[in-house]
């Protein structure tokens, strides 16, 4: 009885979060086709208009790697990046050269 007990829970932990993946895909699936999602899409159409962006998502990301990369200053004695302004390091307290 034991382990008929064992087994029967082995196979819920084994099988439960597979099934409810499975279930919540399911609903994710659902829900993206229902009726909110077009009156939300209609409505972002609305808005759009005259100013509206057409920003490149591959430039804003390269922007705004560069920006922090200028923002950051790196400890020499252990390494840590810290950010422009603070005169020591996070890490070690060492006080931070900015170039």
């Amino acid at each position: 009885m034991e382990i008929g007990f064992r087994l029967l829970v082995a196979g819920f932990c084994i099988l439960a979060p597979s099934l409810m993946f499975v279930g919540f895909v399911r609903v994710l699936d659902a829900m993206r086709d229902g009726a909110l999602v077009e009156r939300v899409l209609d409505r972002l159409d609305e808005d759009a208009g005259p100013t509206g962006t057409s920003l490149d998502p591959t430039t804003f990301l390269h922007r705004a790697q560069e920006k922090s990369r200028q923002r950051v200053v790196v400890c020499e004695a252990c390494g840590a990046p810290n950010a422009s302004g603070s005169g020591r390091c996070r890490l070690c307290g060492t006080r931070v050269n900015e170039k």
